[in-house]
């Protein structure tokens, strides 16, 4: 494969307010019936000013509320109401979960990636227009065409790959700002993960979710949230805790959302987030659950490990991570009484999950055992990222 591919929305919006306009997009797209998707904290700070912004241009709605985990179960469900109240668009509004079940019952047609060789699964969704409306930063998943799929349990199962991106993402700055700071920051570490995630699949010329090679531009934009995150992520943290939307949360939320959306979707995915995913696997271990963030920060301070990284460089990404909040032990991610077995739990998963194939000592096809990299090195990097965060705390 030769070719470079580069895929994002149709059309981004961000600033204080914005939700203000949707009724004016929405008529723009010729969309005068959506089904308005979300949980009970998201719709309570979204629907007033939707309903208003699409009463003034005579667009009808219907609010559904959200069951709270992107299943194929909820997926359907939020389908059948869709279909059945001839609604003409799903806008998703919410964290990563609400947006993914959004984006997946919007949907045609899907590629279930998450399986080797990936399967197409038929008519997964409406096939109708995708509005995303995130409530918080925490995530770069509102930009995408891909969902990440759980159980009933909340275990990761798979990630679907859609025919398209979302049609519009409606970023409101006032709203995330309004919204736990530590949604922001869980951002910053979903974030964090897409500059390393995206360079090392540059360099070993692995495919990316978009379909083919990372284009330059790619590239620029992941390496630019990084720099957004280092230049602007504990000023940003600070006005999110007075919920202003200034200068450096409007850059952080760019880089939380966009940048990193458009990065990692366009850049390619690596160890980080194939071990982020597996955590679910020792979720009984975890006093609270962490984010997906917090999982994503710790697990790139992992991938750096495996990339050898020298103690400089590891001294500014644990030192930002500590500034804001970010997780640098297993302590800190929650894992106080973890053990050696439940570590190399997570790292046989991580090494059996096709993202890791970026990485340089990774195969191209799976061993009798269905990894693709060896589980050992995986657990001697998130060790070794937990034994160097000590110094930080």
């Amino acid at each position: 494969m030769s070719t470079k591919i580069l895929i994002a929305p149709m059309r981004y919006l961000q600033g204080p307010d914005a939700l203000t306009q949707i009724g004016q997009h929405l008529e723009g797209m010729g969309i005068s019936n959506p089904l308005v998707i979300g949980g009970p904290t998201a719709l309570g700070v979204c629907r007033e000013t939707m309903i208003q912004s699409m009463n003034d241009k005579g667009i009808g709605s219907n609010f559904v509320e959200f069951g709270g985990e992107c299943t194929f179960g909820e997926i359907q469900r939020i389908k059948d109401v869709c279909i059945t109240g001839s609604h003409d668009a799903i806008i998703a509004c919410g964290g990563g979960k609400a947006l993914d079940t959004g984006r997946t019952a919007s949907a045609g047609n899907a590629v279930n990636a998450g399986v080797v060789p990936p399967e197409m699964i038929e008519n997964i969704g409406a096939n109708v227009p995708c509005i995303q409306v995130p409530t918080i930063a925490a995530t770069d998943a509102p930009t995408a065409k891909v969902s990440v799929i759980y159980n009933d349990k909340g275990e990761f199962e798979t990630f679907l790959v859609f025919q398209a991106n979302p049609a519009m993402v409606f970023v409101d700055t006032q709203v995330i700002a309004n919204a736990p700071v530590e949604t922001l920051v869980s951002g910053m570490g979903d974030a964090l993960a897409t500059y390393f995630e995206a360079a090392i699949s540059y360099r070993t010329g692995s495919p990316v979710l978009a379909g083919g090679l990372s284009t330059r531009t790619a590239q620029m934009m992941a390496r630019f949230a990084f720099d957004t995150l280092m230049e602007y992520g504990y000023q940003a943290m600070l006005e999110a805790e007075n919920n202003i939307p200034g200068q450096a949360l409007e850059a952080v939320v760019e880089a939380n959302i966009l940048l990193s959306g458009l990065g990692y979707e366009s850049g390619g995915l690596a160890a980080a987030h194939a071990i982020a995913l597996s955590w679910t696997r020792v979720y009984d271990l975890f006093e609270v659950h962490p984010t997906h963030g917090k999982f994503v920060a710790f697990s790139t301070l992992a991938q750096l490990m495996m990339e050898g990284r020298n103690s400089d460089f590891l001294d500014d990404i644990y030192e930002f991570c500590t500034s804001i909040g970010l997780p640098t032990t297993l302590q800190a991610l929650g894992l106080k009484d973890a053990n050696s077995e439940a570590i190399r739990m997570v790292a046989e998963d991580a090494s059996k999950n096709v993202l890791i194939t970026a990485m340089p000592r990774a195969t191209a096809t799976p061993d009798e055992s269905g990894g693709f990299y060896d589980p050992n090195e995986i657990f001697n990097a998130l060790m070794a990222a937990d034994g160097y965060g000590r110094q930080f705390d």
